[in-house]
């Protein structure tokens, strides 16, 4: 099944999206309707409607662009691009494992290895 739209909202970073409601709740309430905005702005009117509602409840902070949760790393910055560098430029076989290709198994055990974490 084929999606009606080119693109959606998950694959525009946050502080774009962000001015986006900004500008849709704006032009709503200068008296652009609400399929009209919906319509310049590429996305569905109840988008437009739940960035109205927010903006109801919420004001201008209801609309910015919230913090993307998740648990954080337990590599630090450095870890992490050793991590990432070993990976292209070596292969497993390279730092004594048996396999010639690279598994998240292989690298989760070469952290372990490396940096003693789990």
């Amino acid at each position: 099944m084929k999606c009606k739209r080119a693109s959606d909202g998950r694959a525009i970073d946050h502080h774009t999206l962000q001015v986006m409601r900004q500008q849709a709740v704006k032009a709503v309430r200068e008296g652009q309707t609400v399929d009209s905005v919906a319509a310049a702005f590429g996305v569905n009117q109840r988008s437009v409607f739940r960035w109205l509602a927010d903006f109801a409840n919420g004001g201008q902070n209801a609309l910015l662009a919230k913090p993307i949760p998740g648990r954080p790393s337990k590599l630090n910055g450095e870890e992490l691009s050793w991590i990432a560098n070993a990976v292209r430029d070596h292969s497993p076989q390279q730092f004594k494992f048996e396999f010639g290709l690279w598994t998240l198994s292989l690298i989760r055990h070469l952290i372990q290895r490396k940096f003693e974490k789990e």
